[in-house]
């Protein structure tokens, strides 16, 4: 566990706290923002003989399909370092951070069972070992990485 000791704990909570905000945005992510806005429109396209014309509907496509692809390959990878946890760790993570409204500290604890120092032990292991798993952790004297 030497490796620890040299974490930049404040940069790696903030790195990690990035990435679960990422991953409420894809959750919340609805198609719908990224449908065109249909209206009547009289412009005349000429074509292009480069075949780089893109209507606004195929643009909106375009854009539809490289969101679903960005997101499904976040999950993939936010999932694979997520099951890494135990079941308890991963309780909390989701009650404290992933929830659409995050319960209270105290109040995960209480439902829980266990004591606010207990639940704040867990959370905070937790989230070393969600970032290290998916490598947003910060070393002492590095810059932040940038997803």
């Amino acid at each position: 566990m030497d490796i620890l000791k040299n974490i930049d704990g404040k940069a790696t909570q903030k790195a990690i706290e990035k990435v679960l905000r990422q991953y409420r945005t894809y959750q919340l992510t609805t198609p719908e923002d990224l449908l065109p806005t249909i209206t009547a429109n009289y412009t005349l396209n000429m074509p292009s003989y480069s075949g780089g014309f893109h209507s606004k509907v195929e643009e909106a496509a375009i854009r539809n399909v490289e969101h679903y692809q960005k997101a499904k390959a976040f999950f993939e990878r936010f999932n694979r370092a997520f099951y890494k946890l135990t079941q308890k760790e991963r309780q909390i993570i989701v009650m404290a951070c992933l929830e659409e409204t995050p319960m209270f500290n105290y109040q995960i604890s209480k439902k829980l069972h266990i004591s606010e120092r207990t639940f704040y032990r867990i959370k905070a292991q937790a989230l070393y070992k969600l970032a290290l798993a998916l490598h947003v952790e910060v070393y002492e004297g590095d810059e932040v990485r940038s997803q």
